[in-house]
C-alpha cells in the first residue's frame, strides 16, 4: 500500500528539474532501429517495426524501404517535401499520426516525409537529404534546426566523422541492453522516474558523470559566459547550412528553415534548475541568445525561416503541455502548434505553395 501511494505521489508531484535530459528517455528506443553508416555515423534500417517505450506510453514505429518513419512510398501527388533534423523531427515520443510531419500534410494538402534521426547535425540531415531526394522525388526540403544541441553538433561533427574508424556499416548501432524490467519500470513507474532523475542529477551536480561537461557547453550558449564564443561556436553551422542551401539550388528544389527551441526557453521555469545542474548561474541566462543568433545566419544566408517558439510559447502560457516533463520533446499538443505554426509558413511563402 506504502509503494502504491507512492506511485499516485509521483504522479502528481513535478519531477526536479532537468529531468527532460536527465531521465535519458532513449533507454526506452528498439533495438535495431538505427544502423551504422560510414558517411552519416547512423541511419535508420529499412522496413524497421518496433515500439518505443516512453513513461506513460508505448509508441509503434515503422520506416519504409528507404528508411523513413512511415508507409510505403508512392508517386506523389503534388509536391512533396523531406523533412530532416534531429530526434524532434523523428518523433519517436508519439504516435506517426500524430507527428507534424503527419499534421502539415493534412492541412496543407503537401506530403512530407519523415526523414528525421536522433542526433543528427546540419550536416548529416544535410547529407541525408543529397541521399534521398532523388529516390524519394522530393521537391522541397524542410530543414528542422534544434537549438538546444544542434550548434554544438555542428561543431563537433566533423571530427566525429574523422574519428569514426570503426564503422561496419549495416550493422546495428551499438547500446547497453536494457532489462525487461527496466523497460518495465520506463513504461509504468513514475516513483522509479522520479528516482532515476534525483540520482542522476546528483551525479551530474557533482561532477561525476562525463555528460556534464558537454551540457553545460550546449547550455553555455544560453549563458552570458558563452556570448562571447558564439560567433566561433557559428561557424561550422554557416558552413553546413550553406552547403545545404547550395545543394536544394542544384536540385531546383525548395528550402525552408524551421528554428526549434528547447523547452526551457518556452516553459521558463525549467531553466532555473537546468542550468544550476551543470554549474551556470541561472540569473545570467541569455535563453534568445542562440535563436537570435541562428536566425541572423540563416538571414545572411537568403534562407527563408519559420520561427517555432512564439506559437509554442503562446500555447504554454495559455496552459497547454508542448513539451514532455520527462523528456523534453513535442507532445501531442506540441506537435499541433508546431504543424499550425509550419502551415501558416509555408502558405505565407508564394514560392512554398
Amino acid at each position: 500500500m506504502g509503494i502504491l501511494l507512492a506511485e499516485v505521489l509521483a504522479r502528481i508531484v513535478s519531477p526536479e528539474g532537468g529531468a527532460d535530459l536527465l531521465f535519458n528517455g532513449s533507454d526506452g528506443s528498439p533495438p535495431g532501429l538505427y544502423l551504422q553508416d560510414a558517411e552519416l555515423l547512423s541511419v535508420p534500417a529499412t522496413d524497421f517495426s518496433g515500439e518505443v517505450v516512453g513513461l506513460g506510453r508505448t509508441v509503434s514505429i515503422r520506416t519504409n524501404e528507404h528508411g523513413l518513419r512511415g508507409p510505403p512510398l508512392g508517386p506523389p501527388q503534388g509536391h512533396r517535401w523531406i523533412a530532416v533534423g534531429d530526434s524532434f523531427t523523428m518523433a519517436a515520443q508519439v504516435e506517426e499520426e500524430e507527428t507534424f510531419t503527419a499534421l502539415v500534410h493534412a492541412q496543407t494538402g503537401q506530403e512530407v516525409l519523415n526523414a528525421g534521426v536522433d542526433g543528427y547535425s546540419t550536416w548529416q540531415a544535410a547529407r541525408r537529404y543529397i541521399r534521398l531526394d532523388r529516390e524519394a522525388e522530393s521537391d522541397r526540403l524542410l530543414l528542422v534546426f534544434f537549438l538546444g544541441n544542434d550548434i554544438f553538433e555542428n561543431q563537433t561533427f566533423p571530427e566525429r566523422i574523422r574519428g569514426a574508424r570503426n564503422i561496419q556499416a549495416g550493422q546495428p548501432v551499438l547500446r547497453a541492453p536494457v532489462s525487461g524490467s527496466t523497460l518495465l519500470l520506463l513504461r509504468y513507474s513514475y516513483l522509479h522516474a522520479h528516482w532515476r532523475v534525483w540520482s542522476r542529477r546528483d551525479v551530474v551536480s557533482r561532477g561525476d558523470d562525463p555528460i556534464r561537461e558537454r551540457w553545460r557547453q550546449e547550455l553555455g550558449l544560453f549563458h552570458a559566459e558563452g556570448q562571447a564564443a558564439m560567433s566561433r561556436e557559428l561557424r561550422e553551422t554557416y558552413e553546413a547550412l550553406r552547403e545545404l542551401k547550395e545543394r536544394v539550388q542544384q536540385r531546383g528544389d525548395r528550402l525552408l528553415v524551421a528554428i526549434a527551441p528547447p523547452a526551457f526557453a518556452v516553459e521558463q521555469e525549467r531553466a532555473e534548475e537546468t542550468f544550476s545542474m551543470v554549474g551556470l548561474d541561472p540569473a545570467q541566462a541569455v535563453l534568445d541568445g542562440p535563436a537570435t543568433a541562428v536566425a541572423r545566419v540563416v538571414g545572411d544566408l537568403g534562407l527563408p525561416s519559420c520561427d517555432l517558439q512564439p506559437d509554442l510559447v503562446a500555447a504554454a502560457a495559455a496552459g497547454q503541455t508542448p513539451y514532455f516533463r520527462y523528456d523534453g520533446h513535442w507532445t501531442p499538443a506540441g506537435h499541433e502548434v508546431v504543424a499550425q505554426t509550419l502551415s501558416d509558413c509555408i502558405e505565407s511563402l508564394p514560392h512554398l505553395r
